[in-house]
C-alpha cells in the first residue's frame, strides 16, 4: 500500500479547500485569525465592501468552517506594490480561538489543510491579521493562551508579516482604549511587537475601525511589507553580486591564503544578507 502523504494523514472528510478551478498562481493569501466575536467576518465584509461573511454578536461562533473570499487587486494597488495586474487577495476567514464547537488544535488543523491542499507548498501567504477587541472586556487568561498559540504558529521569523488589529473602537471611550493599547504593548503583546533588544522589528499594531477605508488600510500595510521585502531582497542581491565581482577581480593579485580568508569573510556576509540558497547558487553561476 502506498504511503500516505503528510497532508493525507491529517485531511478529513468535509475539510474546506479551494477547488482547482478557483486557483490562480499569483494569489496572495491572508488568513484572518483571532477569538470568537472579535470582528473577523466584519473585517472581511469591509475589505470586500459587501456582506459576504456572516456576522454575529453571539457567544457562539458564526464561522464554524473556514471560508475564503477573493478580491481582485485594484490597478493602482498593483502598480504601487509591484504586483501582477491580474493577481488577487484571498482572505481566509477562520473559526475563532475559544470556539464553542471545536478545539484550537482542530482549527489549526483545518487551516493547515486549507493552505497546503489549496496551494501546495508554494503558497504565497503575504501576512496574517490577528484581530482582538479592545472593548468591552480586558485581556483574560484565555486571551493570553490564544496569543501564545498564535505566536507558535507564526514563529519569531514570521512576526514581521503580522498585523495585530484592535477592534470595537466605536464602543470604547478613547481614554479607556488608549490605556488598553498601552497594556497590550507593554505587557500582553510585548513578545509579538519587539525583539530581544527592544527594537520595533516584529509585528505591527493597528487600530481597525468598522469601515472599508480602515479595513483596506490593513491589507495595504501587508502589501507594503511584501513590496519592501522584494526591495530588500533586490538590494541584498546587488550587494552580493558586487562582493563576488570584487573577490573575482582580486583573485589574480592575492595569495591563496588571502583568498581563503576573503572567501570566508564573503560566506559570512552572504549569510548576513539572508539570501536563499537557491538565489545564491543562481547568482554565483550567473543565472540571476
Amino acid at each position: 500500500m502506498p504511503r500516505k502523504s503528510a497532508l493525507d494523514r491529517i485531511r478529513r472528510k468535509g475539510d474546506v479547500v479551494l477547488k482547482a478551478n478557483e486557483l490562480l498562481p499569483d494569489d496572495i493569501v491572508i488568513p484572518i485569525m483571532g477569538q470568537t466575536g472579535a470582528g473577523k467576518s466584519t473585517f472581511v465584509n469591509n475589505v470586500l465592501q459587501r456582506p459576504v461573511a456572516t456576522v454575529s454578536d453571539a457567544f457562539q461562533s458564526c464561522t464554524d468552517h473556514l471560508a475564503h473570499y477573493t478580491m481582485p487587486i485594484p490597478a493602482h494597488w498593483a502598480t504601487r506594490y509591484q504586483l501582477e495586474a491580474h493577481c488577487r487577495v484571498v482572505l481566509l476567514d477562520t473559526p475563532g480561538f475559544d470556539d464553542t464547537e471545536m478545539s484550537d488544535s482542530e482549527i489549526l488543523r483545518r487551516i493547515a489543510v486549507w493552505l497546503v491542499a489549496s496551494y501546495g507548498f508554494k503558497m504565497k501567504v503575504a501576512g496574517i491579521v490577528y484581530i482582538h477587541p479592545i472593548y468591552p472586556g480586558r485581556m483574560t487568561q484565555n486571551d493570553c493562551s490564544n496569543v501564545k498559540v498564535f505566536h507558535k504558529i507564526c514563529g519569531d521569523e514570521g512576526l514581521s508579516k503580522v498585523i495585530l488589529a484592535t477592534t470595537k473602537w466605536n464602543l470604547c471611550p478613547e481614554a479607556t482604549g488608549a490605556g488598553r493599547e498601552k497594556e497590550l504593548v507593554e505587557t500582553f503583546w510585548t513578545n509579538l511587537l519587539r525583539n530581544s533588544q527592544g527594537a520595533e522589528a516584529k509585528a505591527k499594531m493597528m487600530r481597525l475601525y468598522d469601515n472599508a477605508d480602515s479595513a483596506r488600510s490593513i491589507i495595504k500595510a501587508i502589501l507594503e511589507k511584501m513590496a519592501q521585502s522584494k526591495i530588500d531582497g533586490t538590494e541584498a542581491a546587488k550587494q552580493l553580486r558586487s562582493k563576488l565581482e570584487e573577490l573575482l577581480h582580486e583573485t589574480e593579485l592575492s595569495s591563496s591564503q588571502d583568498r581563503r580568508e576573503r572567501l570566508g569573510s564573503l560566506v559570512q556576509q552572504i549569510g548576513e544578507l539572508k539570501i536563499s540558497l537557491g538565489t545564491r547558487i543562481k547568482m554565483m553561476l550567473g543565472l540571476d
